[in-house]
This record gives structure tokens, sequence and C-alpha cells, in this order.
């Protein structure tokens, strides 16, 4: 990001504060057009499905997503785009907070998502909801509102979403990774694998951790390995240190 393009987008971003502050109607979008951004405040659930809708139908090749799992009741769980993009192999990936598998319809819809393409990760640094498409645009959901403010806001910047993604791929990185099977089943760590990392998280040592499960030094060993894979981690204090923020328990089947 050159200095012209940082100080043409911090003047319409100031102007979208101002114009903010001295909006005083109830309408429905507030829009900032410039000739490097784009912002619209989006303040009606049909507008930000629609929103979503359209972004996934003009992606070219890639989707990234934080999904928080905190929608209302009535949202619908997969978007209706989705499978058509995912059929044009539109890359997507996401990363999920464990809680939507609190909620049956969205690990229904999280599946079905993995089945018919989609990467997901599970991750319990995920604070919002979050959509990128192709490094052009973005939508960020609030999760915390005030009446009458907006929902979300919704900006076309390259420099902005190409900032977004970037950190986004350090999330995903970071994530656990989980395989489809362990998807499918529900069951994102084995209770073993959960004790494991409880006792890594603990500063415990292979010894102490094998002694406590009643299995060899070995097994431990090559457990830690696989979960290590799994997390992403280049090393046994890495999984340790990244456990102790990602640490999932077993989840209810879901068929």
């Amino acid at each position: 990001m050159d200095a012209d393009t940082l100080t043409s987008i911090s003047h319409q971003l100031a102007r979208l504060a101002d114009s903010m502050r001295t909006n005083t109607s109830q309408s429905d979008t507030l829009v900032v057009d410039g000739e490097d951004l784009s912002m619209r405040l989006i303040y009606t659930r049909s507008d930000l499905i629609d929103t979503f809708n359209s972004m996934l139908d003009r992606a070219a090749h890639s989707v990234d997503a934080f999904d928080c799992g905190e929608r209302p009741e009535q949202a619908e769980a997969q978007s209706k785009s989705q499978p058509a993009a995912l059929r044009r192999g539109i890359r997507f990936r996401v990363v999920y907070d464990p809680q939507v598998f609190e909620r049956e319809e969205l690990t229904r819809a999280m599946l079905n998502s993995v089945r018919q393409g989609e990467d997901a990760r599970v991750s319990t640094n995920i604070s919002t909801r979050i959509l990128i498409r192709d490094r052009e645009e973005f939508i960020i959901q609030a999760l915390e509102r005030s009446p009458g403010s907006h929902l979300a806001v919704h900006l076309r910047s390259v420099v902005l979403a190409d900032f977004i993604n970037n950190a986004f791929a350090k999330t995903w990185e970071s994530a656990l990774r989980v395989s489809n099977r362990k998807f499918e089943s529900g069951m994102l760590l084995e209770d073993d694998e959960v004790q494991i990392l409880r006792l890594l998280a603990a500063g415990q040592k292979d010894e102490s951790v094998a002694r406590f499960l009643g299995v060899s030094v070995r097994t431990v060993q090559r457990k830690i390995q696989c979960l290590q894979r799994s997390f992403g981690a280049s090393s046994r204090f890495q999984l340790g240190a990244l456990s102790a923020k990602h640490l999932l328990v077993a989840q209810k089947h879901i068929e």
C-alpha cells in the first residue's frame, strides 16, 4: 500500500464517519463511493443475505470466511448460492468457532458444505463473521448492535480486502485441521486426544502422560505427532500452546 492510496482510503473513511454522524434518517443503507473504496452499511437481514448470495454468485476463484456461529434462529444455515459456487470450482475456506456445533441446524449445514467441497477448520479465536470474495470485497458482520445501528459493513477495496485476507490466512494456518471423517462423525477430538492436550497444556512430559493414560510412551509420542499435524504445529511446545487456545471437546454425533 503506497502513501497516496493509504491517504485516499483514509479520507474516504473519514467521509463515512462524518456521514454517519450527520445522518439522522432511518434509511436502510448508507453508501460511500470513491475511486479506491466503496463502503456500504447494511441495516436489514434481508439485505445482508442478498449481499452474501450476490458475492458468492460473482466469485471467480475464492471465498474465505470466519463463522462464529452466532445468528438468529430463523436465519438460513447455508447460503443458497454456495452449492452452485462450489460446483463452479470456487475454493471455499471457512474457519468455524466450536459453538457452531451447539446448534444442530448449523452443524448439519457445515457438514453439507464439507461434503460439497468446502475446506473447513475450527478455532476458538473467532470473534466475528467475515466473508471475503476473491480478495476484492468483504463483509464484516457486527455481533453487538444497538437499536437502529447497522448490521454489517460491506466494503469493496482490493487493498483492504487483501489486508483482511492476510489476517484470515494467519488464523487459518493456526486453526485446528479436522479431517472430513471427524467432521462427518461430529467428533473433532477423541477422548484420549483431549486428555493429551490438557496434559500438554499443563506442562506434563510424555512419560507422565503415558502413566496417566496407562499406555506406552511410544503410543503417546505417536498420538502427539498426529495432533501436531492436525493443529499444524511445528513442535511439541507449539502444540501445547495451541491446545491451550483451541482445546475442543467431543461433540454429539449428527447424522
